[in-house]
Parts: structure tokens; C-alpha cells; sequence
């Protein structure tokens, strides 16, 4: 099991709206809420995070309304799951693509396919079984 904190930038189904990106990511936490035990919650003003501005530059800046947190154990289960939640939000059109941030580390998801759910896994850490995401082990 992972513990850690994944900031996920979401980029709603209206290119350039802020209001659409804060949308889907009520309605991304909705979900995660109802399908997973993570922890998630937005950036506030006291948690600068280390994102690109519009410009492309990167540096210290606050969160905004597109971004969430995830916290929690990242079990086998639990990275299935938040997986699954992701790669279904995204395919459904309700976000553009989603961005996992940890560290430096990033990935996004905006076209997936039926391997993205094994590259989120593996992102996270999960070591993968040959019949399905994660080694089930919790």
C-alpha cells in the first residue's frame, strides 16, 4: 500500500471555461466520493501547489477551481477504483483530460483505451496482476 497525496488538475468538457473545469470537478469528487475511501478535497489558499500558469512557466502558485486533492491509502483496490472513476469520467466526455500530479511525476488521461487503467495502476505503484489491475492484496 501507497500513502500520499495526488493532485488531480481537471480539464472540464468546455475548452477555455473555468466555470465548466469547476463543474467537472464537483462532479469528479462526487464520484470518488461514492466509489472510493480516498480523501478528497480542493487546494485552499494555504496549500500552494507547484503547477504551470497559463503562460506554460512553472512555480509556486495557489490552487485553483479545477484542481483536487486525493489522500489516503492506495491500496490495490483503492487505486482500481480511483482508476476506473477517472478513466470512465474522462471517456464519457464530463472532462477533456485529467492530469495525476505527485511530486514531480505527472500523467494524463485523455484519450484512454483499454491499457490506461494498468498505466494508472502502475503510476500509483500498484504492481499489476496478470488477470486485472493490482494485486488485490489490501
Amino acid at each position: 500500500m501507497n500513502r500520499s497525496a495526488i493532485t488531480l488538475r481537471v480539464s472540464g468538457p468546455v475548452p477555455g471555461s473555468e466555470s465548466a473545469d469547476a463543474a467537472a470537478v464537483a462532479a469528479l469528487i462526487r464520484e470518488l466520493h461514492a466509489r472510493t475511501i480516498l480523501h478528497v478535497a480542493h487546494p485552499t489558499a494555504e496549500q500552494p501547489t507547484d503547477v504551470a500558469d497559463p503562460t506554460g512557466r512553472k512555480g509556486t502558485t495557489l490552487g485553483t477551481l479545477a484542481e483536487l486533492v486525493v489522500t489516503g491509502l492506495f491500496s490495490a483496490t483503492t487505486v482500481a477504483a480511483l482508476a476506473q472513476v477517472i478513466i470512465a469520467f474522462v471517456q464519457r466526455g464530463a472532462a477533456r483530460q485529467i492530469t495525476l500530479r505527485d511530486g514531480r511525476r505527472t500523467l494524463t488521461i485523455s484519450d484512454p483505451n483499454e491499457e490506461t487503467e494498468r498505466m494508472v495502476a502502475d503510476w500509483l505503484g500498484v504492481p499489476p496482476t496478470r488477470n486485472g489491475v493490482g494485486s488485490g492484496a489490501d
